[in-house]
């Protein structure tokens, strides 16, 4: 029980500085904009690319409005625990939560989970409003399947990726841990690298061999995969489950290695007292 009081404790902690201790009307309309810009940019890009060539798809605008909008929804949370860390440090937060009784992962936990609540609040509205707003401006139908089956199999989606980015979040914090520089754009150059080997944009068969049989197998693919399956293919079950089988199995795996990786370094780091160097 005290470390679920933990995790709500720190849900609540996480929620606060999600919405940078401001009224949280405003803190959740601020936190729109960004996702919302990004999709756009995205498919305003394909919009012009594509019509200039004369191969403008309706269906290849859903798959890059899905795939943006999702991007940054796992972009938004998964990178929470080595940003916790990092300002922890410089803020004298951390090291207090680090010499507990328990293990700092309980507040992790709770920090990637406020994060994830609100992502997911503010990708579904950035979702709906890109959808109006381009199918007016592109003066287009974007062909999205929007039935309670479809919404629930996204949703659904969306919480079994919790899994595979709460692995690569403890996975960087392991080295956030031992950092006292570069932490804070560790997360920018793995978000960069995920946005191309997670089939966000474009499918992954477009990479070259060996990197597209890796890419074709990471649980954050299967989860993009799923939710435009849910989304836009109409929710043929067998494929969603398929896919969704596949992204847990990863998300699992992934995991688990975070988890150890986290568990030694934050052993190592007690031992040899590095918690209290300040970042750079």
């Amino acid at each position: 029980m005290s470390v679920l009081r933990s995790i709500v404790a720190s849900v609540r902690v996480g929620w606060y500085r999600e919405f940078n201790w401001t009224n949280p009307f405003l803190g959740f309309s601020m936190r729109t904009v960004g996702p919302l810009a990004g999709v756009i940019a995205a498919s305003s890009v394909y919009f012009v690319g594509s019509s200039a060539a004369g191969r403008f798809s309706s269906s290849q605008l859903a798959f890059i409005l899905i795939g943006a909008a999702l991007y940054t929804h796992v972009a938004a949370y998964s990178w929470v625990p080595t940003l916790a860390i990092a300002e922890g440090k410089w803020t004298y937060v951390f090291p207090q939560v680090f010499i507990s009784p328990h293990s700092s992962l309980p507040y992790l936990t709770g920090r990637t989970l406020a994060s994830f609540f609100s992502s997911t609040l503010t990708v579904i509205v950035s979702l709906v409003l890109s959808f109006f707003i381009l199918s007016s401006v592109f003066n287009t139908s974007i062909p999205f399947v929007v039935t309670p089956l479809s919404v629930t199999l996204l949703f659904f989606a969306m919480l079994v990726n919790i899994l595979a980015a709460f692995g690569l979040g403890l996975l960087l914090s392991a080295y956030a841990l031992f950092a006292t520089k570069f932490e804070w754009a560790l997360p920018t150059y793995v978000a960069g690298l995920l946005m191309v080997f997670s089939e966000a944009l474009f499918p992954v068969s477009f990479l070259p061999h060996p990197v597209s049989d890796v890419a074709n197998v990471l649980p954050f693919t299967e989860f993009m995969r799923a939710s435009r399956q849910a989304m836009i293919q109409g929710g043929d079950l067998y494929s969603y489950f398929s896919y969704i089988g596949l992204a847990t199995l990863g998300g699992v795996i992934l995991l688990v290695i975070g988890f150890l990786a986290f568990r030694y370094a934050e052993n190592r780091a007690r031992r040899l007292g590095v918690i209290d160097k300040k970042t750079a």
